[in-house]
């Protein structure tokens, strides 16, 4: 049975493959590898952490997030 994978499995899977820890991305933005978790999963909407990781993993903001993309 194929289980469905959560945004931020998927994400994770994605850095991992690309050698990409969410702290060096967390590093790069000035904010925590939590902050990093929190905008994948949706807590934090914030356009620009939420591009940084989907440039990172190298896909579109709405592949990611296909309702609302943070864009303002």
């Amino acid at each position: 049975i194929p289980m469905t994978m959560t945004r931020r499995q998927k994400v994770k899977i994605e850095l991992i493959k690309k050698g990409i820890p969410a702290a060096g991305i967390a590093r790069q933005m000035g904010v925590s590898r939590q902050a990093i978790y929190q905008t994948v999963d949706g807590i934090i909407k914030s356009s620009r952490l939420r591009k940084a990781i989907a440039e990172a993993i190298g896909v579109k903001i709405e592949d990611l997030w296909p309702n609302g993309n943070g864009h303002k």
